[in-house]
């Protein structure tokens, strides 16, 4: 890819996610395929589970020790859950950065293989872990407060009137959603931020919130056409084993299998098409560099020097 940097259109922004991503299909499927094994294991330990709480009654009707065993092991499943869940989100914001750091070489010509970009995420794993606690703590916060000035609501309207108690729960509870949403969209890139300037956690959030300031809405719109690429993938590669696991019964050995089995396709049909959302962040990063900080000029001098020097 030759060296194109100039403020994009959004259509031209997601015409060149797609062409990244069709141009390096295998390295970025190899690159998030490491997080998709963990949503494999997370996958999987569902189906369990939900396998043993269909056979719990039944069970626990003919011998009281076998359903206490069945317990114990429904509790081990779900501590395993927990901590492939913990695995995965640190895995996944380590993936982050290893994509990021793929479009950024491929975006300035530069060839990159799986185990260079994530060789680059070497001393820069504890920083991602970092933002995403930072993250999830502010957003969880106000998720909090939000949740909390529902149940006040609730409470109150119980008190005095049900129909006020609820209209303002609903409104409170909607205007929470919002609020973290736009959190979210705020923070859209701070990880590029982080892996591409080297900055602290706490500066890639503010690094992000300054550079998607007036651009929210072309955040969101990579946000959701994301949001239904991976639920279209996910529905056309496990919808047909989700019916066919309805229609044995989900409670069936034949129903547990095929619920497996769709799990499996269904996290391979996620993993294909994540790379997605992370290139288009990657690119508005870029994007917004170049619009608010020339960064075209920049990285094309850069690029000179170092032909130069080549050739020297």
């Amino acid at each position: 890819m030759t060296l194109d940097l100039r403020p994009l259109t959004l259509g031209e922004l997601f015409d060149r996610a797609f062409m990244l991503y069709r141009r390096h299909f295998w390295l970025f499927v190899g690159v998030t395929a490491v997080p998709g094994v963990f949503a494999l294991m997370l996958t999987l330990a569902q189906q369990v589970l939900q396998s043993l709480s269909l056979a719990q009654p039944s069970v626990g009707a003919q011998d009281p020790a076998a359903a206490l065993q069945n317990v114990a092991l429904m509790l081990w499943v779900f501590a395993g859950m927990m901590a492939a869940l913990v695995g995965y989100w640190i895995v996944y914001m380590v993936a982050l950065g290893a994509t990021t750091f793929a479009v950024s070489e491929i975006y300035v010509g530069r060839p990159v293989s799986i185990a260079q970009v994530y060789g680059r995420m070497r001393g820069r794993i504890g920083a991602l872990i970092v933002l995403l606690l930072l993250t999830s703590l502010r957003v969880g916060g106000i998720a909090l407060v939000g949740l909390a000035i529902v149940g006040i609501a609730i409470a109150a309207g119980v008190a005095t009137s049900p129909v006020l108690g609820g209209l303002l729960a609903i409104i409170f509870g909607l205007a929470t959603f919002v609020l973290c949403f736009l959190m979210v969209l705020r923070y859209g890139v701070a990880v590029p931020a982080l892996v591409l300037e080297n900055l602290p956690a706490g500066e890639s959030i503010q690094r992000s919130v300054n550079l998607t300031r007036g651009r929210l809405g072309r955040v969101f719109l990579l946000v959701l056409c994301a949001t239904m690429i991976t639920y279209a993938a996910v529905v056309i590669f496990q919808g047909p084993f989700f019916a066919g696991a309805m229609l044995a019964g989900l409670d069936t050995s034949r129903g547990f299998w095929l619920n497996v089995v769709g799990g499996l396709f269904g996290t391979i049909g996620a993993t294909l098409t994540t790379p997605f959302l992370i290139i288009g962040l990657a690119l508005m990063y870029y994007d917004a560099r170049i619009r608010e900080e020339g960064l075209d000029l920049e990285l094309t001098l850069a690029a000179l020097d170092g032909a130069d020097a080549a050739r020297v």
